[in-house]
C-alpha cells in the first residue's frame, strides 16, 4: 500500500480509462476535491457511481469539465438533477441488484475510489455505511484509492476489505455525509398508518428514504419480533431496533441480524452502526437478490412513487423525461416480497404534489420511466386507503385506484377512464 501523492494519482488517472465512485454517506469528498485538482483536458476517463452526496464538483456547473470526461450517474440523488439536465453526468437506468454485473462486464474499473476506516489490528478497513458495489469494485479493479478515515463508523459483513486489496491511501477525517429527515405531517402519518395495517408481527421489512417511510417506521413501533432485510437502512428503522420492534428473531434467514447494503441518515445513526455486530452491511448482488429475499416469509416491501396510474403502473424515477432518481432496488424488492410466503409488495404515495396536481393519474406522464411494471404491483396506499389490485381485471383495478385518489380528483378520473377503457 502506497501513500498517494498528486503525482501519483495523475499518473493513475491518466493511465486509466474507468473509474468507480464510492457513494451516499460516503463519498470519498476529499479524494473527489484531489481529482478535480488533477485532471485537464489530456485526460480520457469515464467515471462511474451509483450516488454522489455533499458538495461534488462533477455536477457544478461554475466548474467547467474537460471535454474527455464524461459522468455516469447509476442512480440520482437531488444534487446531480440538474447536472443531469445540463449533460454534466448522464443517467444510467439500471436495476440496483445488476451494478455487480455492469462491474464485472461492462465498466471494468481500472480505478476505485473509496471512502474507509483505517486498518484494524487484523489488517482490515471497512467501507463503513456504504457497500452497495463498492466490494465488487474494488474486486475488479488496477488500482484501489482509499481516502483512511478514522470518522469512517466500522460495520460488518461484506463492508471489511483487506488492505493487500488497497494500492494506494491517503489519511483524511471526513464524517459520513448527513441526511436530514423531513418531519412527516399529518398526512405522512395517515399514509404510514395505513401501510402499517398491512404488516403484522414477524414480518421482515423493507423501506426507502423519506416522511412516508419513516411514518410507516414509526406506525409499527408496537409490532412484535420483526426483521429487516433492506438495501437502505435508516433512521426509522434504527428507531424501530430502539424500540424493540425489531429484534430479527423470526427472520428465515439470516436470523438475529439486520441485512442492508448502504445507510444514510443523521449522526446518531452513523454512531448506532459503529462496531455494531447486529447489522451486516451485505453487497448489493445479496440484498437485492429477488431469490434471497423471497426465502424470509412475510417479506414486506414499502416503496414509494412520483406517480401511479389508474391500472397500476409506477413511475418513481422521473418526471415525464426529467429524470430525479432511478430504478435503485424497486423492482429487486417488489419482486422478492410478492414472491415470499405471506410477503406484500406496497407502494406508498402522498394522493397531491406540492402543488395540487394528482399523483393518481389516468396514464403516466409522455416519457416517464415504468419502475413497476402494473404486472408486479400488488398494493397502493395514500392517505384515503389502500388498493388492492392483486388478480383484478383493468376495470377492477381503476376502481380500487380512484377509491385512493384525492376526492376532488375522483371525476376528472372517472372522465378520463371512460375515454381510455369501459369503465
Amino acid at each position: 500500500m502506497i501513500e498517494l501523492t498528486d503525482g501519483i494519482f495523475k499518473e493513475i488517472l491518466r493511465s486509466s480509462r474507468t473509474v468507480y465512485i464510492q457513494g451516499s454517506a460516503s463519498t470519498p469528498i476529499f479524494l473527489i476535491e484531489r481529482l478535480k485538482e488533477i485532471i485537464d483536458e489530456s485526460f480520457k476517463l469515464s467515471l462511474y457511481h451509483i450516488e454522489l452526496n455533499g458538495d461534488v464538483f462533477l455536477f457544478d456547473e461554475k466548474y467547467p469539465l474537460p471535454p474527455n470526461i464524461r459522468d455516469y450517474s447509476l442512480f440520482v440523488g437531488s444534487n446531480a438533477r440538474k447536472a443531469i439536465t445540463l449533460g454534466r453526468t448522464r443517467y444510467v437506468p439500471i436495476f440496483l441488484s445488476e451494478i455487480p454485473w455492469l462491474i464485472r462486464n461492462h465498466i471494468k474499473p481500472d480505478v476505485t475510489i473509496i471512502n474507509a476506516t483505517k486498518p484494524d489490528g487484523k489488517g482490515f478497513v471497512s467501507l463503513g455505511p456504504t457497500v452497495e458495489a463498492t466490494k465488487v469494485a474494488i474486486e475488479n479493479s488496477k488500482y484501489v484509492v482509499a481516502q483512511l478515515n478514522d470518522a469512517v463508523p466500522r460495520t460488518f459483513g461484506d463492508s471489511t476489505v483487506p488492505l493487500n486489496l488497497i494500492s494506494h491511501y491517503v489519511e483524511c477525517d471526513q464524517s459520513p455525509i448527513v441526511s436530514k429527515r423531513e418531519k412527516a405531517d399529518q398526512i405522512d402519518q395517515r399514509i404510514g398508518e395505513n401501510v402499517a395495517e398491512l404488516i403484522p408481527d414477524g414480518s421482515t421489512i423493507q423501506a426507502g428514504i423519506g416522511k412516508i417511510p419513516d411514518a410507516a417506521m414509526s406506525a409499527l413501533k408496537d409490532r412484535k419480533h420483526l426483521g429487516i432485510h433492506t438495501e437502505l437502512f435508516s433512521d426509522g428503522m434504527m428507531e424501530l431496533v430502539e424500540a424493540g420492534a425489531v429484534d430479527n428473531s423470526l427472520k428465515s434467514i439470516d436470523k438475529y441480524h439486520v441485512i442492508a447494503t448502504f445507510s444514510k441518515g443523521e449522526m446518531k445513526l452513523y454512531d448506532f452502526l459503529d462496531d455494531n455486530p447486529m447489522v451486516l452491511m451485505r453487497s448489493v448482488e445479496y440484498t437485492n437478490d429477488t431469490s434471497v429475499i423471497r426465502r424470509n416469509r412475510l417479506a414486506h416491501s414499502i416503496n414509494s412513487a412520483v406517480e401511479v396510474d389508474i391500472t397500476g403502473q409506477v413511475s418513481a424515477e422521473s418526471i415525464g423525461t426529467r429524470v430525479i432518481s432511478g430504478v435503485g432496488g424497486q423492482m429487486d424488492f417488489v419482486r422478492g416480497s410478492s414472491l415470499s410466503e405471506g410477503g406484500k409488495a406496497i407502494i406508498a404515495l402522498r394522493s397531491l404534489t406540492a402543488s395540487g396536481e394528482s399523483k393518481i393519474v389516468p396514464v403516466l406522464k409522455p416519457g416517464a420511466g415504468v419502475t413497476t411494471t402494473r404486472n408486479h404491483v400488488q398494493w397502493v396506499v395514500t392517505e384515503y386507503g389502500v388498493a388492492d389490485l392483486r388478480g383484478k381485471s383493468i376495470e377492477e383495478r381503476i376502481t380500487e385506484m380512484i377509491k385512493i385518489a384525492h376526492p376532488s380528483k375522483v371525476d376528472w378520473l372517472i372522465g378520463e377512464a371512460k375515454k381510455f377503457y369501459e369503465f
